[in-house]
């Protein structure tokens, strides 16, 4: 059954992810990996490129463990390094709608009620960082050991085209006990910025990672079949390199911007994480859309059968490209940009271009 090989391509995936975690995800008090700014983002590119899956799921570990890194108490950091260190996989979990996950107070304890409709590793994670809603709307990060809870898992909804191996299944929390030990941070602190908006340059570097397989697998199929020596693939095969190097270069922006407001925190420093990252992760979608175009027009129905790697990258890049906010990254963008007259690192106009304006 497809089920079984995709049970079988998780645990596969899961060993690399822990050394990977193990390695790489960690981060320090102010959400800063320990590694530095590009040593996270290459690993996440890394993951990427790897498999889109695989890139998924660490990507979701490593925005709880920074969530525990910055607002955890310092015995939850404690026990966090410890259980990654022990194989434990974390993931950030958060379903917005009115079927999200509810928490309450109960006579001894809280209590956690509503499900996650596609958790990333859902039959994998033990560590979850889920984003609970309380009874006056405020959001509240909960630490749930997944291993000592009693949750339904259902995995009859899942049957994506791409980032299947990613089992982001339906999780259910029925009744479930919490303490105030397992509460992350105050109420609210979850949407905190830059950490939250400007935390989306992660999901934008595992997508330069498959935008930069993508295009390795092309050219390499091009030559390997003769079909370099014609103008017109020449041409899109410059194309194609265009869009990865415009995805790396993007990526590259938001982590200058991250690096600068770690140098030095502010409120304008924060605003232009915000605003690089969403600018980053636009870009990187559109690099990723020309690259799909491309790559299928070079390598045609011929490239587009298994075992060849093209038709499930060209899917699992479709299902990165479905995560909802670019919009808003649109408008924020915009709305800063008219607001303060500045272009990409807050370069001002010059008086020349404003007595234009």
């Amino acid at each position: 059954m497809i089920v079984d090989v995709v049970l079988g391509s998780m645990r596969r995936l899961r060993t690399r992810i822990e050394r990977e975690a193990l390695a790489r995800a960690k981060y320090d008090g102010r959400g800063v990996s320990l590694g530095g700014r590009r040593a996270e983002l290459e690993a996440l590119v890394a993951m990427g490129a790897r498999e889109p899956s695989l890139g998924r799921i660490f990507e979701s570990h490593c925005n709880a463990a920074l969530l525990v890194a910055l607002f955890g108490t310092e015995a939850q950091r404690r026990q966090a390094h410890a259980d990654a260190y022990a194989g434990e996989l974390f993931a950030l979990w958060y379903e917005p709608n009115e079927a999200g996950v509810r928490i309450e107070r109960g006579r001894s304890a809280y209590v956690l009620r509503g499900s996650v409709m596609r958790a990333s590793g859902a039959d994998t994670v033990t560590r979850a960082a889920i984003v609970a809603r309380k009874p006056d709307g405020g959001l509240q990060l909960c630490l749930v050991p997944l291993d000592r809870c009693n949750v339904t898992i259902d995995d009859s909804g899942w049957q994506p085209l791409g980032l299947g191996a990613s089992n982001s299944y339906r999780v259910c929390f029925d009744e479930i006990e919490l303490n105030d030990e397992d509460l992350v941070g105050a109420p609210g602190d979850y949407e905190r910025d830059p950490w939250v908006l400007g935390g989306t340059l992660r999901h934008a570097a595992v997508l330069t990672g498959a935008i930069e397989r993508l295009t390795r697998e092309t050219l390499g199929f091009l030559v390997a079949r003769g079909l370099d020596r014609d103008s017109s693939v020449r041409v899109r095969a410059g194309e194609l390199r265009i869009a990865a190097r415009s995805a790396r270069n993007w990526l590259r922006a938001g982590e200058d911007t991250w690096q600068e407001f770690d140098a030095a925190p502010s409120e304008r420093a924060a605003e232009s994480v915000v605003d690089v990252a969403g600018m980053a992760r636009v870009a990187i979608e559109r690099a990723a859309r020309d690259a799909i175009e491309l790559a299928t027009r070079c390598v045609g129905s011929a490239g587009l059968v298994r075992p060849l790697p093209f038709a499930q990258l060209v899917c699992d890049l479709h299902m990165l490209l479905g995560d909802p906010g670019a919009d808003a990254a649109l408008a924020r963008s915009g709305e800063i940009g008219l607001r303060m007259g500045t272009t990409l690192h807050s370069v001002t106009m010059s008086d020349s271009l404003r007595s234009v304006v």
